[in-house]
């Protein structure tokens, strides 16, 4: 009790293992309580994990799992709310500066469940850094939401806002909106939402720093929204239902180069903390 009470005044976090009914005292007061499989039931309700197995190098991977987890948590909770911020202050914005909607109620549907879900499932089955475990522990009160995530969100929301409405306003050259206007809104704001996928794939490292092909998840989900936008666009039956248009390659491109920002803006973000906060 007192080596576990003396470490934690000093700021570390504490594991404790044990087995027998004397043990649990000291479980209850670590960090984190671990029980062997073959121990007592007083000792294992005293702990906050059971070594089945009774393996230590469990505890190893269990740190491990428990890191990347958290990471995972955070990217997600990044991408959702950079794109649902992106996503409600467009139409926020033009409603108050009195123009018609850049995107119509179908579209609108489509974002939210179809290319907003699958890429930020795929962001919760990213790989186990193989670095992760070198990391120190992160204190129990730290949140989820913290001040380096919201400046992210707000760096992404603001360039995907930007660049969408001024796709938008080039279009929409004669004040009146056409399925082309829309289309291209649209599938800008797609493109965007898909490169912010890849730069959430990681806290803090670049995308060239990580294994772009290590989730497959990630990549079925990105191939499949992309299809299904292209989908939306030339399927003449899906035309009608989404009011959309078939695009040519040229503006295709003119997206995809202008929606890569979002990403080189949160690489130079990962460089500028890296360097100065670091």
């Amino acid at each position: 009790m007192k080596v576990i009470k003396a470490l934690q005044s000093n700021g570390l976090i504490v594991a404790m293992t044990g087995d027998g009914v004397n043990d649990a005292v000291a479980l209850k007061c670590a960090d984190i309580g671990i029980a062997m499989g073959k121990g007592t039931d007083v000792c294992k309700e005293a702990a906050e994990m059971v070594l089945a197995n009774d393996d230590m190098s469990a505890i190893l991977e269990a740190v491990r799992e428990g890191k990347n987890i958290f990471l995972n948590i955070k990217n997600f909770v990044r991408f959702q709310l950079s794109t649902s911020v992106s996503a409600l202050m467009m139409i926020a914005l033009t409603t108050f500066w009195g123009i018609p909607s850049p995107l119509n109620p179908m579209q609108i549907l489509w974002i939210n469940i179809i290319m907003d879900g699958p890429p930020a499932q795929s962001l919760g089955v990213e790989p186990i850094d193989s670095g992760i475990v070198n990391s120190p522990p992160r204190s129990p009160k730290k949140q989820v939401v913290d001040l380096y995530m919201l400046t992210r969100v707000c760096i992404s929301a603001a360039v995907i806002i930007t660049g969408t409405l001024w796709v938008y306003s080039k279009e929409m050259v004669d004040g009146q909106v056409t399925a082309r206007d829309t289309t291209m809104t649209f599938t800008c704001f797609i493109f965007f939402d898909m490169f912010n996928a890849l730069s959430c794939r990681s806290l803090t490292k670049s995308v060239l720093q990580i294994n772009l092909f290590g989730n497959t998840t990630f990549l079925f989900a990105i191939s499949a929204s992309i299809l299904s936008l292209f989908g939306l666009i030339y399927v003449p039956f899906l035309q009608t239902i989404f009011q959309t248009e078939a695009l040519a390659f040229d503006d295709i491109f003119m997206l995809v180069c202008l929606s890569s920002s979002v990403l080189f803006a949160d690489e130079c973000f990962k460089l500028f903390f890296a360097i100065f906060y670091r």
